[in-house]
């Protein structure tokens, strides 16, 4: 394991400090040069005399390898120039070792640079190569002119090969970059999503939260202040007064830990959370039970022939009278009465939740899927509207209005 985390540091080194790995490159490709002509020379011409002017030679052919990836155009340049000063020297044997070098850079433009550049790069360095073969290298051995053709035609072939694999090597980086750039851009998509879900979710979360909560402390707070009021005068009234807060603040306690224990099974394996069922319209006659427990006069009224809904706008008409009917509580003062409708009509539910107090201009302050905005938020989920505001003749209405396809949906008639 050590070794493996070694070996990609140093890959990484080396690809940060290309001038280096590249040396290191031309110092392999010396040494294994060397050796095999060494080997070759004692061999099979154990006369031939190499010395170290051969092996210096070498070096100097070998060194613009050391310049390919950070410098290519320097590297094809200094190439050019060591095949000049062998011509000008009289030194055949440095033109022959600098083979190895034209192919690697060869291999470099193709590897590393767009494919009209690289061809321009390899024009650039093999056409003088075959100049010098036909004019200087081949001739001046007794003008062996078919041999010059060939050994032309053999650099060709070679130079091509060495084209070639770089272009594939070129191709398929680039393509490992694209997988590379589209498996980051799938992950970054993923996370937004994942990032967008868990805001979703927060929201939804908030809105239950503050909709269990507002409602049961409104209903705790009137009725603890009425049983405040009459505790001396008529203990019975009191008591009853006390009796329904305790229902509510058990009941808001039980929904509240409902909700949380939602969240927690989402964390654990396995959780099997018994939470009880989601309150519907079927729910809202109850509501209105606990708000007249309260104080609050309210009537409850159906029109239409009855219909189900799916659980998600049948929660979200709940929510939104409760929210109404709270806010009727906090704001709509002492004398205030309500009244909530229900319309099956044929073509849109409708919900309206009225009363004749003061209104409650404080709704419209909350935000995050609180008060106004949350009740809008939960109507136009499902494709519906939501209107809200202070009557003309006084008090205030909020009214949704879910279109006929929102409650066909997943429903079975």
């Amino acid at each position: 394991m050590q070794v493996a985390t070694r070996f990609k540091r140093l890959r990484r080194w080396l690809h940060e400090h290309p001038v280096i790995a590249d040396a290191l490159f031309a110092a392999s490709l010396f040494t294994v040069y060397i050796g095999s002509t060494v080997v070759l020379s004692a061999a099979a011409a154990p006369e031939a005399d190499f010395g170290w002017s051969e092996i210096g030679s070498i070096a100097v052919a070998m060194a613009p390898i050391a310049l390919r990836r950070k410098w290519l155009w320097a590297a094809v340049v200094l190439t050019i120039g060591i095949m000049a000063a062998a011509i000008v020297l009289d030194h055949p044997w440095l033109i022959g070792d600098n083979g190895f070098t034209w192919l690697v850079l060869t291999y470099t433009a193709a590897a590393h640079r767009p494919l009209p550049r690289a061809l321009v790069i390899s024009a650039i360095m093999w056409i003088p190569v075959t100049g010098s073969v036909f004019f200087y290298y081949w001739p001046v051995q007794e003008g062996q002119v078919t041999n010059a053709s060939l050994i032309s035609l053999l650099n060709w072939v070679m130079a091509a090969t060495a084209f070639w694999v770089g272009w594939v090597m070129r191709n398929r980086r680039m393509k490992l970059e694209e997988l590379a750039d589209r498996a980051r851009v799938a992950e970054e998509s993923q996370e937004a999503l994942a990032a967008q879900a868990v805001a979703d979710e927060q929201r939804r979360i908030a809105r239950e939260l503050h909709d269990v909560v507002a409602h049961h402390i409104s209903v705790i707070g009137v009725m603890s202040e009425g049983a405040k009021r009459v505790l001396r005068t008529d203990p019975d009234a009191a008591e009853e007064a006390l009796t329904t807060v305790n229902q509510t603040a058990r009941t808001a306690l039980r929904e509240m830990r409902d909700i949380l224990t939602v969240l927690r099974r989402g964390q654990e394996e396995g959780g099997n959370a018994e939470l009880e069922p989601q309150p519907t319209v079927d729910s809202l006659r109850a509501l209105v039970s606990q708000t007249k427990e309260a104080g609050l006069p309210v009537r409850y009224h159906v029109r239409g022939e009855e219909y189900p809904l799916p659980t998600g706008v049948s929660l979200a008409v709940y929510r939104i009278a409760q929210e109404a009917l709270t806010n009727t509580i906090k704001h709509a003062g002492p004398k205030a009465k309500a009244g909530v409708v229900v319309d099956y009509g044929e073509d849109e539910f409708r919900i309206a939740i009225g009363d004749s107090g003061r209104g409650a201009p404080v709704i419209t302050h909350f935000s995050g899927g609180h008060g106004l905005i949350g009740m809008r938020e939960r109507a136009t989920l499902y494709g519906g509207s939501l209107q809200a505001g202070p009557q003309p003749g006084g008090g205030y209405l909020v009214e949704a209005r879910f279109p006929k396809n929102a409650h066909l949906q997943g429903v079975n008639r």
